[in-house]
């Protein structure tokens, strides 16, 4: 029986000591991180050229005023003159976008290099009248 002991008692410390060593984890390798690339936009431009960009124009809204003259012309029926002239209501604007490609979306310019370029309201301002009266009668 005593052999039967030994026998158990060093199955038993050979099987804990096999033991022992399965449960140490390996230590565990850590993924290789890659850097994020970050893609730089250019900066926008500090001013832009006409030709880059999309001018688009509000037109003037008008509205036509006629007048009416009549002169006494005794014992003749009197002489009636009519005119008809167009009057600005609203002044035409002019002003530039540029187009986002991707998504079409537009964004206004203000800053051109040419300072010669005309932006906002153009043409006749409100309460001039356009062009030639037209006479009639």
């Amino acid at each position: 029986m005593r052999t039967f002991f030994k026998l158990l008692t060093a199955a038993v410390f050979t099987s804990s000591a096999l033991s022992g060593c399965l449960l140490v984890p390996e230590p565990v390798q850590e993924p290789v991180v890659q850097a994020p690339v970050v893609v730089v936009a250019p900066p926008p431009p500090t001013c832009y050229d006409v030709a880059a960009v999309q001018r688009v124009e509000i037109p003037a809204e008008t509205r036509t005023v006629t007048g009416i003259s009549l002169i006494d012309n005794a014992p003749y029926p009197p002489i009636e003159r009519r005119t008809e002239q167009k009057i600005i209501t609203k002044q035409a604007e002019v002003f530039y976008v540029l187009v986002d490609p991707a998504t079409g979306n537009q964004k206004e310019i203000r800053n051109f290099c040419d300072p010669s370029v005309q932006i906002g309201p153009v043409g006749p301002g409100e309460g001039e009248a356009i062009g030639d009266p037209i006479i009639s009668g």
